[in-house]
């Protein structure tokens, strides 16, 4: 069939029918994604006299724990820096309300003096008025 009998007279493509058959080419995995897939492969280790199976990342970071625990100070930056992120990320999480800056607060603060002040002056001329 060509391409002009899948097409109705105002040149769009007939239901069923596509001008691409093949569809939509797959979306190339980014950096993030070869990444993610490289450090969740498991690989074999030997701990304790016991051969595991665990994840590149959870033996990366074993390793970094350990190197920084052994006094090196550039693992130790590492891993304390790691460590901080993910407790303010779980306290992020667990807290239902948002981190507001200190600016977010000042503007926060001057908008509730204002409501203040306009509710005050409502008030004040209702009890004016007779």
């Amino acid at each position: 069939m060509s391409s002009e009998a899948k097409r109705d007279n105002g040149g769009r493509f007939r239901p069923g029918n596509t001008g691409n058959p093949k569809g939509r080419p797959k979306a190339r995995p980014g950096v993030d994604a070869a990444v993610t897939k490289a450090l969740s492969e498991k690989i074999t280790v030997t701990e304790q006299g016991q051969r595991k199976r665990r994840s590149k990342l959870d033996i990366t970071a074993a390793q970094v724990a350990n190197k920084g625990a052994s006094g090196d100070l550039r693992a130790a930056k590492m891993a304390f820096d790691l460590a901080r992120k993910v407790e303010e990320r779980a306290e992020a999480q667990s807290s239902n309300t948002p981190v507001m800056s200190q600016a977010d607060r000042e503007i926060a603060d001057r908008v509730i003096a204002r409501l203040r002040q306009i509710l005050s002056e409502e008030t004040s001329h209702d009890h004016s008025e007779p």
